[in-house]
């Protein structure tokens, strides 16, 4: 066992771990937390030692846990534990682990919840499971954990890293002991992060890599069957106008938009789908109020009335649908809300419209809006002008992409840079100690 840190990280380390006794209560009482508890605490869950664990923090990072499992050698005989903190990460990953024998027969896979972090219950973590490799996705700077890895010798990766201004100010404050505690080497998805991560863990360890997100689109998506029920709803030809993932806080800004397309294309069917459920009520209101002509998806099995608002209230049809529009626009991007996946419109071959505010998908770069891949609006007047001019002119279908798998193929390749890096720590940790 390592004994490399210092006195004083030890007791730093000493005083976070009996926080969590008095923690450990209220997180029990909060009941996204609750699910999986006795595996959080290492009460339950998978046992013995694996090769490589990744830390998958929810949704977005098992998508790219996933990536990196399926990107391993088909004959791989590893063994791979890969843990997140939210139900719907480890749903994610438990459905990666059940199809894996179709594509690596070989490798073992274990799904859990992640430890809290109390350094003493990380320490037990890496008795029970001794990796050769720690792999962190994105942004997941874990003192306990951190000071596991090092005091048990595991070296830590962290991939597709990304950092904004906000976390680097709290991290700095902790510079001294997460300088102790510093990953082997940190692979950024830009400049701006790896100088970032840099200031916090020295710029020795940082290098840059391809987003592994890039890695995920898909080339071409399987057409529609003839049987799927949106094509009998709004196909065979695209002709609608989309309005994709409208959150709350731009919900009178889309209801203009409406109102506004509606004026200038009167026959023109319009797909509304808002984001959460829960907001179906305020729209069929809303609607009804404005003149316009609400229908439930649910309530259709065939085409519309004529000069419908179609008020999509059915789960995981969006990106069907976006086969048959001929104009999309994709939400939570005219407010400050950080905007949603406006990728899968155009692997559909339409050019979407978003608001100025994307920074969830920053990653992508701005060459896609000045490759005429995407169009950036700020008002609802901008937006209901655009779509109607699309609706007029539609882009050619097999030109967006074309274009838009040469944005991306340009940009491919962190899945592969990735794995490099993590099985020559893997294989370092292995010569080691054999």
């Amino acid at each position: 066992m390592s004994t490399r840190l210092s006195v004083m990280t030890k007791a730093l380390l000493g005083a976070y771990n009996l926080l969590w006794l008095p923690a450990l209560p209220a997180l029990y009482a909060a009941p996204r937390i609750r699910e999986g508890f006795a595996r959080r605490l290492l009460r339950d869950g998978p046992e013995g030692y694996v090769d490589i664990w990744i830390q998958a923090a929810s949704g977005g990072e098992a998508y790219l846990a996933r990536e990196l499992i399926l990107g391993l050698p088909k004959d791989s005989k590893l063994t791979v534990l890969v843990t997140s903190m939210t139900s719907q990460g480890l749903g994610i990953l438990e459905q990666t682990a059940w199809d894996l024998p179709q594509t690596h027969p070989q490798l073992t896979m274990h799904t859990s919840y992640l430890p809290f972090d109390a350094p003493s219950l990380m320490n037990k973590a890496m008795e029970r499971f001794s990796p050769k490799c720690m792999v962190l996705l994105e942004t997941e700077i874990w003192p306990g954990l951190l000071a596991a890895c090092k005091e048990f010798d595991v070296p830590v990766a962290v991939i597709n890293g990304r950092m904004n201004t906000s976390s680097l100010g709290g991290y700095l404050c902790a510079h001294g002991l997460l300088k102790q505690l510093a990953p082997d080497k940190i692979l950024a998805i830009s400049e701006e992060a790896a100088k970032r991560y840099a200031l916090v863990f020295g710029a020795e360890r940082v290098d840059t890599m391809p987003n592994i997100k890039f890695d995920r689109f898909p080339a071409t998506p399987e057409p529609a069957s003839k049987d799927n029920p949106v094509r009998s709803i709004l196909g065979p030809k695209p002709s609608c106008a989309l309005f994709a993932s409208v959150r709350r806080e731009e919900e009178a800004d889309i209801l203009k938009t409406l109102l506004l397309v509606r004026k200038a294309r009167p026959k023109t069917t319009l797909a509304l789908f808002p984001r959460h459920m829960h907001r179906l009520d305020f729209w069929r209101e809303a609607l009804y109020e404005s003149g316009l002509h609400p229908v439930l998806r649910s309530e259709l099995d065939g085409p519309p009335p004529e000069a419908s608002v179609i008020l999509w209230d059915a789960f995981g049809e969006l990106g069907t649908a976006y086969e048959f529009c001929r104009t999309a626009f994709v939400g939570g991007s005219l407010r400050p809300l950080g905007g949603q996946n406006f990728l899968e419109p155009l692997s559909h071959g339409v050019v979407p419209c978003i608001g100025p505010h994307w920074s969830n998908f920053s990653w992508i770069g701005r060459g896609i809006v000045e490759q005429g891949l995407v169009q950036e609006v700020r008002t609802p007047e901008e937006l209901a002008e655009q779509m109607v001019k699309t609706l007029a002119r539609p882009r050619k279908r097999d030109a967006v992409r074309s274009k838009i798998n040469a944005y991306v193929d340009s940009r491919r390749g962190g899945t592969s840079k990735a794995l490099e890096l993590i099985l020559s720590l893997s294989e370092r940790t292995a010569s080691t100690n054999g």
